[in-house]
This record gives C-alpha cells, structure tokens and sequence, in this order.
C-alpha cells in the first residue's frame, strides 16, 4: 500500500526544481545538467521509495535496535544527523548567496537537499517513536 507524507511530497518538489533549471537554462554545461538532472534523479527514487510501507518501517526497526544500545549511543546518531543538517546549511546557503545562486553553485550544492531531507525525515521518525 502507498503511503504519502510530507516527506514524499518534499523529495518530489525538489527533484522538481533541480529538473526546472537544468532544463531551464539553455546556456547551462552539459556537465552541470548532468549533475543537476542525477540529484533530481535521486530525488525522484527517494520519492517512491518513500511511499512504501517497507521506507518508514526500516526506520522504525533501526529505532528499535537502537533502544538496546547505551543512551550515548542513541544520542550520538542523532547528534550525527544534526550536524549533518547543519554542515550543509552553514556549507551551501554562504555558498549560494556569495556566488549570487551561479548555476555552477547550484550544481555543486544540489545534492543538500537529498542530505537535509533524508535526515530530517529520520530524525522526525525518531522522535515520534519515543513519545
């Protein structure tokens, strides 16, 4: 059965615009379309991977194995998961703003969302499975 979440429709809104602007610049490289164009490839996968029942229940169960685990250790992934949310924020929006949103900064940063979105998600799903 197909399962929607915000997350689903996240991914595909930004595969979407990554394959709006390698389409929509004709003066674009050819190599920086074929990078945009393959994270919005990864997007659109992560998309309909996401709307499986197995997607969430993969997260639930490394939740689970978690739980047997020292605190320390529970808390360090999700510590590892916030810094990578963070790193590429702190990383790829200076970078945007400093090359004025060039599309060779696009390119070089347009595999964050994927990053931002993949742990977000499980962070989210963590947190829910401890209330």
């Amino acid at each position: 059965m197909k399962h929607f979440t915000l997350f689903t429709f996240l991914y595909l809104v930004a595969g979407v615009c990554l394959t709006a602007i390698a389409l929509g610049h004709p003066d674009i490289t050819p190599n920086h379309k074929i990078t945009l164009l393959i994270n919005a490839g990864l997007l659109y996968l992560v998309t309909v991977l996401s709307t499986f029942r197995f997607w969430r229940q993969r997260l639930i169960h490394r939740q689970e194995r978690l739980r047997d685990k020292p605190a320390w250790d529970r808390n360090f992934f999700m510590i590892l998961l916030s810094l990578i949310i963070g790193f590429t924020l702190f990383t790829a929006i200076p970078d945007l703003v400093n090359h004025n949103w060039a599309i060779e900064v696009i390119a070089r940063v347009s595999v964050a969302p994927l990053l931002i979105l993949t742990s977000t998600e499980q962070l989210l799903i963590r947190s829910q499975n401890r209330q």
